[in-house]
């Protein structure tokens, strides 16, 4: 019997090391359907430890009143909603025919004269039932923003709860809003409410509050956290050099707070620290100095323990045909802000194509980063595809692909619990909440 048991767990054990490599849970993209300068999106997702992609949501299957494209579908942590960002775009009168139609922004606007504005909106999918709602009318003088990734435009709660987006009026007075909607109740409410500029906004790890960075009047930033009930805690304000950063996919200032809450990891114009929670204790992390010609952007995030924080360091370098953009990767101990492990990514001229650090795979020492990459001439979604790697946090350990969209991929988002509705099979209790 002995004999059995150890040759069972002889049997056993390369499965479990094999399994180690593969990163949990599943990730939901975009892609355009077409080449055509209108057209529609589809949503699809796939497991990360094998198999092929599935169609999720069809644009065949929305509402009519749903008019642009689906740019951006962000999972809930359990899998059960979609939430749906839908494109802005402007309507258009062809020259010879007369015929109106909707055409996303960026489109070309050759034979055709504009005619009027398209405002999407934010919408609500349902596994199961597939149905799709409105989760509210933006305004005809409200825009939806981008802050960079599908993470900062608009993010579920830890549990799924409530969904945080970001909108601004286009109007003289540009007031800038975060708003949360209550999955449960279907009701929304404003969070907060600024004349700033907000550069980025995260959950907190309890869901009961947001970290928010504003670029405040002058060169400053601003670091506050936001509750629920729309109590607001100032950590602190930092001069700023905020840069023209049009092509890159992350802000000149983020932060990240640590799942205890005790320390917030800042990177600005003038390098990379941790401060205590209140501000008032500052250290600068051991990564290299910066040049005076640099301009750093980049993603942090902290271990699920909180001993450790990843940072994806992106800096820019130079001007016109002469720039470059250097993307490394650091690990830095927390209670030391020691460099622990350093990997350079990538040296391109090529400013289109850059990383987006989405954050540590669940038991494991790795991590889990998004792609975005341009094909060919222009930036239409024909030239465009998203990638999702997984990078071992070990010397010598090379990136492994786990998803690549192809062409026309406009948008990816990565969920690490397992769900029982994304897998069709039974992993235990889903949390709610």
């Amino acid at each position: 019997m002995r004999y059995l048991l150890c040759l069972a767990l002889l049997v056993l054990l390369p499965l479990t090391e094999g399994q180690a490599a593969t990163a949990p849970g599943f990730a939901v993209f975009v892609k355009v359907v077409s080449a055509a300068d209108d057209a529609r999106s589809d949503v699809y997702e796939q497991r990360l430890d094998g198999g092929r992609a599935r169609l999720l949501v069809s644009h065949t299957a929305l509402p009519k009143s749903f008019r642009g494209r689906v740019e951006v579908a962000l999972p809930s942590p359990d899998g059960a909603l979609l939430a749906l960002k839908e494109s802005d775009g402007v309507f258009l009168r062809n020259k010879r025919t007369g015929a109106t139609r909707l055409m996303p922004l960026g489109g070309s606007y050759l034979a055709a004269e504009k005619v009027g504005d398209y405002v999407g909106g934010y919408w609500l999918w349902r596994r199961g039932t597939g149905a799709v709602k409105r989760i509210w009318l933006v305004g005809s003088q409200e825009a939806l923003t981008g802050l960079g990734c599908s993470l900062k435009l608009m993010d579920w709660s830890p549990r799924g709860k409530r969904l945080l987006v970001h909108v601004f009026t286009t109007d003289k007075r540009k007031t800038e809003y975060l708003r949360v909607f209550d999955a449960a109740t279907g009701r929304t409410h404003t969070l907060l409410t600024t004349r700033h500029d907000v550069l980025f906004a995260h959950w907190t790890s309890d869901g009961a509050a947001v970290l928010v960075g504003e670029k405040a009047s002058g060169k400053t930033c601003r670091l506050e956290l936001v509750s629920l009930t729309g109590k607001t805690q100032r950590l602190f304000i930092r001069p700023l050099r905020v840069w023209d950063v049009w092509y890159s996919a992350t802000s000149p200032f983020d932060a990240a707070l640590s799942p205890d809450g005790r320390q917030v990891a800042v990177g600005e114009s003038s390098g990379y620290y941790l401060f205590s929670r209140d501000g008032r204790t500052r250290r600068r992390l051991a990564l290299p100095e910066m040049d005076d010609d640099a301009w750093p952007l980049g993603d942090m995030a902290f271990s699920p323990d909180g001993r450790t924080l990843a940072v994806l360091v992106s800096f820019g370098r130079g001007t016109g045909e002469g720039r470059r953009l250097d993307e490394e990767i650091w690990t830095v101990h927390s209670e030391t802000a020691k460099a622990q492990w350093h990997l350079a990514l990538r040296s391109s001229a090529d400013f289109d194509a850059v990383h987006v650090l989405l954050g540590w795979v669940p038991g494991q020492p790795a991590l889990l980063l998004a792609s975005r990459n341009y094909s060919g001439i222009g930036s239409g979604p024909e030239s465009q595809s998203r990638e999702l790697w997984l990078q071992p946090i070990a010397p010598g350990q090379a990136a492994r692909l786990l998803i690549d969209t192809g062409p026309r991929g406009i948008d990816i988002s990565w969920r690490g619990e397992p769900s029982t509705l994304a897998h069709g099979v039974q992993r235990g209790q889903v949390k709610r909440g």
